[in-house]
């Protein structure tokens, strides 16, 4: 009776891990996602390099603080991937080059949605 006492503990110490998690996870890469496209784009697309840059690299150092916590839950290649995507789009808005940014911004978008994705509880995700 004690072990299963104990399972049935740590089993609910981990879904609410997770779920803390989730949670914090939700609020960071909508955060991300929702200044990339609306600001960071609107700002490429206008050519106002500055702007682009400076909110960029502020959604840059988020994803960096999120990134520490996410290799705990998460598995690190699409971490890694996402972590490219963003050091590649900061050198073409960098460069001020509005087709690679603009394409490597909305590459980046879609890999944070599917990082967020497959870290929910779904069926698809389980089996």
């Amino acid at each position: 009776m004690r072990a299963l006492i104990t399972s049935i503990i740590s089993l609910a110490l981990l879904i609410g891990c997770w779920g803390i998690f989730y949670h914090y996870s939700d609020e960071n890469l909508n955060g991300i996602i929702t200044e990339c496209e609306d600001v960071v784009m609107a700002a490429i697309q206008n050519e106002n390099w500055d702007e682009a840059y400076d909110t960029f690299k502020e959604q840059y150092k988020i994803w960096h603080e999120y990134q520490n916590k996410a290799l705990y839950f998460l598995d690190t290649q699409p971490i890694n991937t996402a972590d490219e995507e963003f050091a590649k789009t900061l050198m073409y808005i960098k460069a001020k080059d509005v087709s690679n940014s603009s394409g490597e911004l909305l590459a980046l978008t879609e890999q944070l949605r599917v990082l967020h994705e497959n870290e929910g509880l779904h069926l698809r995700n389980i089996l």
